[in-house]
């Protein structure tokens, strides 16, 4: 080998190296920044922004994902109003909210039937089905809320009035319906198997129902991006709903792995947790279609409950554009 061919070779080995390097920045340059909000702090449902993050799923499709947690519809939706928030991960029966105004859109189904939800009294209490909820205290997070759409779909469901039917106490979190539960202010409140489970293990509480027989088909969770951000980045909301539902495929397949995640964040043992994992699982779909019956199902049940005054277009409210 010649001097010449020597010096070349080095001379192209320090080019190439600077390439990748160049590549490497611009890659690393590339990522968008996105501040999504869980609608619930220890929800398993929302902690798999935690899992797609921790295992670099989001990452992976260029996104560093800034997570936080609101809990309550109407804050969760105000944060959307106040550009405060990108995308957050809410209730199905948030498109209330978009009917009424907020410059957003649900570009993707989280969870389907509500697998997730339960109404749950104290353990030592009175309160044996439903019939026994006429006239009772119900806590839920807040107005508008998942919980808050629930316990109206009691009252609706067995025909009972404002006035002698279920009365509903919004309470600002989950954590504080669970608190004035256990201290007597409300007498069932309605909020995630979580922590009706968590509450049947310590004793203190029972589920008396689940709400996923109560309607189907049904939206339980979606995904939503604010108008702002749909038409500034596109792409990033495409790539993070991509990202979503890989997360969704990971987590079906390494269970362990999520249950290690999850675990800090719902405040459930391991015993719980593998629970949570297995009842909830079938709720989570991949690919984020919005069945029209179940969107239909939902509109519908906003209007009997007079969450929303008239019918949308639910072209308004919801778009598929953005789903792999």
């Amino acid at each position: 080998m010649t001097k010449g061919t020597r010096g070349f070779r080095r001379g192209a080995g320090i080019a190439t190296a600077f390439i990748a390097l160049i590549g490497f920045s611009a890659a690393a340059q590339a990522e968008d920044h996105l501040r999504v909000a869980k609608g619930a702090t220890r929800a398993f449902s929302f902690t798999l922004l935690d899992v797609g993050i921790e295992a670099g799923i989001l990452k992976k499709n260029g996104l560093d994902v800034e997570a936080s947690s609101i809990d309550g519809a109407a804050r969760l939706h105000q944060a959307m109003v106040a550009d405060s928030i990108d995308m957050c991960l809410g209730a199905g029966s948030d498109i209330a909210f978009i009917a009424k105004g907020s410059p957003e859109k649900g570009v993707g189904v989280l969870a389907t039937e509500a697998l997730n939800m339960g109404l749950t009294v104290r353990s030592d209490g009175p309160l044996k089905n439903v019939n026994d909820l006429k006239g009772k205290l119900v806590g839920v997070t807040s107005v508008g809320s998942l919980t808050d759409w629930f316990a109206r779909q009691i009252n609706y469901r067995e025909k009972w009035s404002e006035t002698d039917g279920v009365k509903i106490a919004a309470l600002g979190s989950g954590d504080g319906t669970r608190a004035a539960l256990l201290a007597g202010n409300v007498d069932a409140l309605v909020g995630s198997i979580e922590t009706g489970y968590s509450l049947e293990a310590e004793k203190r509480g029972r589920v008396l129902f689940s709400f996923g027989e109560f309607a189907k088909p049904f939206i339980t969770h979606a995904i939503y991006a604010t108008d702002k951000l749909i038409d500034k980045n596109p792409d990033a909301v495409r790539r993070f709903v991509k990202g979503w539902y890989e997360t969704v495929v990971y987590v079906r397949s390494h269970k362990d792995e999520t249950v290690r995640i999850t675990m800090p964040i719902t405040n459930l043992s391991k015993e719980l947790a593998d629970k949570i994992y297995d009842v909830e699982l079938p709720m989570f779909p991949t690919d984020g279609h919005y069945d029209p019956k179940a969107l239909d199902v939902v509109i519908q049940s906003l209007f009997d409950t007079k969450q929303i005054e008239t019918r949308p277009d639910p072209k308004t409210l919801v778009t598929e554009r953005f789903l792999p």
